[in-house]
């Protein structure tokens, strides 16, 4: 297409002269400040002809203008005098009318040939206009993204909020990447400016015909898509209220309430009449605003949503035991994201690395305001001497972040914790010795004698049951022969039984799955003759009594498209859960005398669709609850069943115990290059390319560039390389990859396997990219 060079130079300048006329209907006798890209990427060409040629015949059109309009202009360039130096920032002129006329002649000196440091240009350029104490106007002319390791879009919000009245326009020029242009919009937005995009000669002449004087007055509404970005330390909200304040006249629209995923997403879509509005993001433990000039070239507005920050209260009261519980109870200070996960850490006295930590519980931010969390000391064989507990949230490995943090002493059982007197010394020896439960299999709610206390006792002992799943603990009274209780309302699941004396020590007995109380076995005197015929059959009972409680803490959850392979390295166990299941955290039944069950003990069920328990080495197990087989790793157990589901479930993990996992059926190369595509979206966001592994070779080197870098957070992405770890199946096929790349100081996570209905053929695979630090990541496909 032809595009001669008068109207070339004309259309350039009315880009740049409508923004100068944009900001000054508000406030005309305000100083602007233009920062000219003199990069040598300048030297490109659009339509033939160079870049800066271009731009230097818009300040020879444009010069005029602002003399006469008697606008006082500034001139910053970058780039113009030494290669790869992100200091090479000059003010060339400042704000002046009188040097208005001789800038055409400034930027005819200039050659392009260096870096681009925009983000510190525009700081500089606030600077210069004095933005803390004066209303200040910047336009950025620039042909291409950030090059000097600086976040425009964090530039951009601070100048926003320290400025009186900060602006900076951007005019984004030939500019083809998609993650570039995000770049700069953000930077416009954060300020409430306008970015104006031109790429080549025909969106050039479009954009400087819409943007070639004043703006009209709005006689309507603009449509604009609303969505929400994620700040460092933010997870995305389950529910969230958008609204607009406009800035002249104080108006407060309430927009839209994005819930669930989905929603929250993809956003929405308003319409609104043009001018300045405030756009705010409230709900679920965050909010956030952006200022936004809205006009026509507004096409979507990405609201910054950061958390609340998380504040927690611990209090731990001892003292502890090395056989006994430290237990601690969590308060939140502030409200949470119903999203947000937080870590409950036990770490060694002192410590200063994430890596010394000696086991953690999960605590969510749906959760009550106050939890309690217990660690066993037995379970490590922990010895005496100080400890500390840490809250961090999912995700945070520096211990300076920490959400809150205390310490704790462990004491030896049987330590003279008091002075005593003489005359109790004995009684106080022998009270101090632990005691032993010895269990009668299955133990159930409401059965007396099915527990029993042997070693040292005395009058008033107490047996508490400490429910290791949430329940609320109950105690029993030790009869005068050892026997106890179980409180005939315990909820099943797991409990850790203690032995609870009125001097306050406690001692640990013995950990223990507690089934239900039988409902069916418990009539009274009158009803004890009740027809059989009348009772209800376990499908029924089922269904009066409400679909299956989880009976355990959840460690590991399967919700992708594909079973999930489970490692857990520190007992040495390796399964298959299936898709929609989930799983507690493997452990060893230890004895008080600190003895080590043989292997290793993991219970697992369903998380919906359907009711469904499989355990590993379960502690009791009832037979009249389901089968029981042999596998190496000990004995698994499941409910009884019919459904096929459930049963194609349970042999999937049973044939992993076994060794047999699923696996690809096709024999495809890896060594190729892969796209890869936002799931969500629908949009490549990078390229990953693989060298061909050799048969079961442990790890393939592989070259990641992403195109979208700031999806994930991240401001710049060279290509990096890395090794990633590979999973083969028994069939020499390789059915999963993960592991991270280090982009630029930050990990990048990812995760892929063959997709759900894969036809065996296809070059296809799923998974997850993730940014480490700020959990910001997308569900992915590569082909």
């Amino acid at each position: 297409m032809a595009f001669v060079t008068s109207a070339r130079r004309w259309g350039a300048g009315a880009m740049l002269g409508a923004l100068v006329a944009s900001a000054g209907t508000v406030q005309a006798q305000d100083d602007l400040m233009v920062v000219f890209d003199a990069s040598g990427s300048m030297w490109g060409q659009v339509g033939g002809q160079a870049k800066i040629e271009i731009a230097r015949s818009v300040f020879a059109d444009i010069s005029g203008d602002w003399l006469g309009s008697g606008q006082s202009v500034g001139l910053i360039a970058y780039g113009h005098r030494r290669k790869g130096d992100c200091s090479d920032i000059e003010m060339l002129s400042p704000p002046s009318t009188g040097a208005t006329a001789g800038l055409a002649g400034i930027v005819q000196g200039l050659s392009p040939r260096g870096k681009t440091p925009l983000t510190q240009a525009v700081r500089m350029a606030a600077e210069e206009l004095k933005y803390t104490e004066n209303a200040a106007t910047v336009v950025l002319l620039t042909d291409g993204k950030e090059t000097c390791n600086l976040d425009p879009c964090a530039v951009g919000a601070e100048l926003e909020q320290l400025g009186v009245n900060f602006t900076a326009h951007v005019v984004g020029f030939d500019i083809r990447e998609q993650a570039e242009k995000a770049q700069l919009q953000c930077l416009a937005q954060a300020t409430g400016g306008r970015y104006v995009d031109a790429r080549d000669a025909k969106s050039l002449a479009d954009a400087l015909s819409s943007v070639s004087g004043a703006p009209d007055e709005p006689t309507g509404t603009l449509p604009v898509r609303l969505t929400l970005t994620m700040a460092a330390g933010t997870v995305r909200p389950a529910s969230v209220t958008l609204g607009a304040r406009n800035a002249e006249t104080g108006e407060m629209i309430e927009l839209a309430k994005l819930d669930g995923a989905d929603q929250v997403i993809s956003g929405v879509n308003v319409n609104l009449p043009a001018g300045v509005w405030a756009f705010t993001a409230n709900g679920d433990g965050g909010n956030g605003e952006i200022k936004v000039a809205l006009s026509e070239a507004t096409e979507e507005i990405a609201i910054p949503f950061k958390a609340n920050n998380g504040l927690f209260e611990l209090q731990a009261e001892g003292p502890f035991l090395t056989d006994g519980t430290i237990s601690v109870q969590v308060r939140s200070l502030t409200t949470l994201q119903q999203n947000a996960t937080y870590n409950v850490m036990l770490f060694i006295g002192g410590a200063t690395e994430f890596d010394q930590h000696i086991t953690y519980s999960y605590r969510f931010g749906f959760d009550d305001e106050t939890t309690e969390h217990n660690f066993f000391p037995w379970e490590y064989g922990l010895p005496a001497g100080e400890y500390e507990i840490l809250v961090l949230q999912d995700g945070t490995y520096d211990l300076s972040e920490n959400l809150g943090r205390i310490s704790v002493e462990l004491f030896e059982t049987g330590a003279d914790l008091q002075p005593s007197e003489d005359a109790a010394d004995a009684a106080s020896s022998a009270q101090s010795q632990p005691s032993i439960a010895q269990l009668v299999d299955p133990v159930r709610a409401g059965m007396s004698g099915a527990l029993l206390v042997s070693g040292p006792f005395w009058a008033n002992d107490e047996v508490l049951f400490i429910g290791l799943d949430g329940q609320e603990t109950q105690s029993s009274l030790i009869t005068d022969d050892g026997s106890v209780l179980v409180p005939p309302g315990l909820e099943g699941g797991v409990y850790r039984l203690e032995l609870y004396r009125e001097d306050g020590s406690r001692h640990h007995l013995e950990v223990v799955d507690i089934l239900p109380q039988d409902p069916q076995s418990t009539v009274s005197a009158e009803d004890q003759f009740e027809d059989t015929g009348a009772m209800l059959s376990p499908e029924e009972l089922a269904a009066e009594n409400g679909g299956q409680e989880i009976p355990f803490s959840v460690w590991k959850a399967c919700d992708g498209d594909i079973p999930c392979r489970v490692l857990d390295k520190r007992v040495g166990l390796e399964w298959a859960l299936p898709l929609d299941w989930i799983s507690e955290e493997p452990f060893y039944y230890v004895t008080a005398a600190g003895a080590q069950a043989e292997y290793p003990t993991v219970h697992m069920a369903r998380a919906r669709n359907g009711a469904m328990l499989v355990a590993l080495n379960p502690r009791q197990w009832d037979t009249q609850t389901g089968p029981c087989e042999d596998v190496p790793q000990g004995m698994l157990c499941r409910d009884e069943t019919e459904v096929v589901r459930d049963l194609a479930d349970y042999a999937l993990i049973r044939d992993s115990l076994l060794g047999v996992f699923p696996s690809a059926l096709g024999d495809l190369p890896l060594g190729r290059s892969w796209t890869i595509e936002d799931k969500a979206l629908g949009q490549q966001i990078g390229l990953l390319k693989f060298e061909q592994p050799e048969e079961r070779a442990a790890n393939v080197k592989a070259l990641l560039k992403l195109s979208d870098s700031v999806l994930l957070g991240i401001s710049d992405s060279p290509i990096v390389e890395a090794e990633l770890a590979l999973n083969w199946g028994d069939d020499a096929k390789i059915g999963y990859i993960d592991g991270t790349f280090d982009v630029n100081g930050v990990s990048i996570a990812l995760s892929l396997s063959r997709p759900s209905g894969w036809d065996g053929t296809s070059n296809q695979w799923s998974g997850q990219i993730l940014n480490m630090k700020s959990n910001r990541g997308a569900i992915v496909r590569y082909y």
